[in-house]
């Protein structure tokens, strides 16, 4: 921001074999030359609500990838960023209707059980 009174501290600079000035920076010190990407850390287990929340972001960022690359755009508009987020709601939406769907058909000792788990035999 602003420089009052020399309060702000000021950029270290160095020469490069060019001839041009460049803002130093910290050369370190072993480049790696493996070709892989880093490997990402085991992921911790998170709460079943934080999981529903991450699952619908990342769904979100897809879709919105996918409006702007059918657009050939490279920025998105906020109408975009909500157009994104109401399909990723209605899809999620799909996905539970058919999972509740595709449940299995509750067996006989589970159909003898009342609301509360007591057996009716034993009512």
């Amino acid at each position: 921001m602003f420089d009052l009174l020399g309060a702000r501290s000021r950029t270290h600079v160095r020469v490069v074999r060019e001839g041009r000035l460049v803002p130093y920076q910290r050369i370190p010190a072993r480049i790696d030359t493996d070709s892989r990407p880093p490997e990402a850390p085991a992921p911790a287990t998170l709460p079943p609500s934080v999981a529903r929340l991450a699952a619908r972001t990342r769904l979100s960022a897809e879709l919105l990838a996918a409006i702007m690359a059918v657009d050939g755009r490279t920025r998105a508009t906020l109408d975009d960023m909500e157009r994104a987020d109401a399909l990723a709601d209605v899809l999620l939406a799909r996905r539970r209707q058919r999972a509740g769907r595709q449940r299995p058909e509750p067996t006989q000792d589970s159909a003898d059980r009342s609301d509360n788990g007591i057996t009716a035999a034993h009512a």
